[in-house]
């Protein structure tokens, strides 16, 4: 007969298997408070060091070492908790992690990586669009524009949503692309090859965003008309709509068009309502380049695949152990790689069953906006 299965070794198994389904978070920045935490507790996460070149003349100048830090809230306290029989506690941890603990494990995985793309999303201004038919020189001018914000060659990633891959992956720089196979399983799963300077990867959970910018009814959601001509290397704009429903607000990296104008424009800030409930003020990129008429229209994209182009050290995920339950007879907490969950092992009398609860407590902070930009499919 099998070992009954202790909380210890269940979160231990868990934390395998977690790690072997993330794929956003095994390529971030990755820190770990050693200290028990809870759900809202703040942790600093060191940033790199920062120096500055100097010419050397007769004398060398010692620069104070400065590393810099960020504060991270762990306000995500994933849980899945299920019941389990007798007869399934009795099972080896090999049919145990099988049955139960790797698909419990995959949930947390997918909502921990669902919860990186989307607040990194809403969060990078940089971007560069797919094109309609998408071609490889879509990658080269993505690069450029990391290029020019400096971000270092090394340590560069690209994340696709599967319809954006599906769209790329026939093409000879990304059919033939280097497999590399050097990370977890999902890694592996999930990994392109190498593009263009690029470790290239699908992510199931790159967002598809519904934007709505006007509530209003379903012929003109999404258009307005701009509100005083715009000048050249204007940034901002007052947009009015066709009705006098409620405005909602659209969210950094919403991108529009105006009618008759072929560069497409990118929220910088949130689209903030007006005081009659139909003028929406509006921060875009880039600047206009040549004059904007009075009353022009203009159309928001209500959907888009905010795949993500990052280095490391854009973004950050956080993680901590939670406190292991009181007497600790019923519960454990293990720490692998960086991760770190909780096992409790419970009993409700009123219905007579048992429950596991296998619980994760985490947070994600955008580093350096800058290290990073939107490779947007508005396709």
């Amino acid at each position: 007969m099998a070992t009954l299965l202790t909380p210890l070794i269940v979160a231990r198994e868990a934390l395998i298997a977690l790690e072997n389904n993330m794929v956003m978070a095994n390529l971030v920045h990755r820190d770990y408070s050693r200290e028990y935490q809870s759900v809202g507790a703040t942790v600093v996460v060191r940033k790199p060091a920062s120096f500055t070149a100097t010419a050397f003349t007769s004398a060398a100048a010692a620069q104070t070492i400065t590393e810099g830090s960020v504060a991270v809230v762990l306000d995500k306290h994933w849980d899945v908790s299920f019941e389990v029989t007798s007869q399934e506690m009795s099972l080896d941890i090999v049919d145990f992690s099988e049955q139960l603990l790797q698909p419990a494990m995959r949930a947390i995985a997918q909502a921990v990586d669902s919860d990186i793309c989307s607040r990194s999303a809403t969060a990078i201004a940089a971007h560069q669009a797919v094109s309609s038919t998408p071609v490889v020189s879509d990658v080269a001018n993505l690069s450029a524009v990391m290029d020019i914000m400096k971000v270092p060659m090394s340590d560069r990633r690209l994340v696709l949503h599967p319809a954006t891959k599906a769209a790329y992956i026939s093409l000879d720089a990304f059919l033939h692309a280097e497999k590399r196979g050097d990370g977890g399983k999902a890694l592996r799963n999930a990994e392109i090859g190498r593009v263009m300077g690029y470790d290239t990867y699908m992510d199931q959970n790159i967002p598809t965003q519904t934007r709505r910018f006007l509530d209003a009814d379903a012929a003109i959601a999404g258009t307005g008309n701009i509100t005083g001509a715009l000048a050249a290397a204007a940034t901002s704009c007052t947009v009015t709509g066709a009705t006098a429903a409620a405005v909602s607000t659209a969210p950094i990296g919403t991108p529009f068009k105006v009618t008759g104008y072929d560069q497409w424009f990118y929220l910088t800030a949130p689209s903030t309502a007006g005081t009659s409930g139909i003028a929406t003020v509006t921060q875009f990129t880039p600047a206009v380049d040549a004059a904007i008429a009075d009353g022009s229209v203009v159309t928001f994209q209500m959907t888009g695949r905010d795949n993500l182009a990052f280095h490391k050290n854009a973004i950050a995920f956080v993680t901590a152990p939670l406190a292991p339950p009181l007497g600790g007879g019923k519960g454990a907490v293990a720490s692998y790689k960086g991760l770190s969950c909780r096992v409790v092992y419970d009993y409700t009398s009123t219905s007579k069953k048992n429950w596991i609860s296998v619980d994760f407590l985490c947070g994600v902070k955008m580093l350096d906006k800058d290290l990073a930009a939107r490779f947007i499919d508005k396709r």
